[in-house]
């Protein structure tokens, strides 16, 4: 999604928030707009959060974990749902699902450029009887 739709949605979301209609409609838009603006955020926050681990797992994994927590206590399972905390947590968690996956696919892309670069080495010295 580009961030032009991310704003069309967030528009749509902010009317229905502002006219106090359909609370669970607007946590799932927030959501998809947290999916498309991911990267908006991080540009503003000045940091790249899927680099950096805190004993292996990334801030971004345990942002995720926590606000999907919290999303599907309240959008999806309708326990409490808040007017402020519901759509910030929706939003969050739609950038964090975003953050956490290029980190995900960044370790794998790194696992497989090293186990290729192993595997190259080892047919070579093999090829050249070492």
């Amino acid at each position: 999604m580009t961030l032009a739709g991310a704003v069309i949605l967030a528009v749509i979301a902010g009317a229905l928030h502002l006219k106090h209609r359909v609370p669970r409609v607007v946590a799932w838009l927030l959501l998809f707009v947290g999916f498309g603006a991911s990267s908006t955020v991080t540009g503003f926050l000045g940091a790249d959060l899927s680099a950096v681990a805190i004993g292996g797992v990334t801030i971004a994994t345990i942002a995720a974990i926590g606000t999907l927590i919290y999303f599907w206590e309240e959008a999806v399972k309708c326990n409490g749902l808040h007017r402020v905390r519901t759509p910030l947590v929706a939003l969050a968690c739609g950038a964090s699902i975003v953050l956490a996956g290029g980190s995900f696919f960044q370790m794998i892309e790194n696992a497989a450029q090293k186990t290729g670069a192993n595997v190259d080495e080892a047919v070579v010295s093999n090829l050249n009887g070492k």
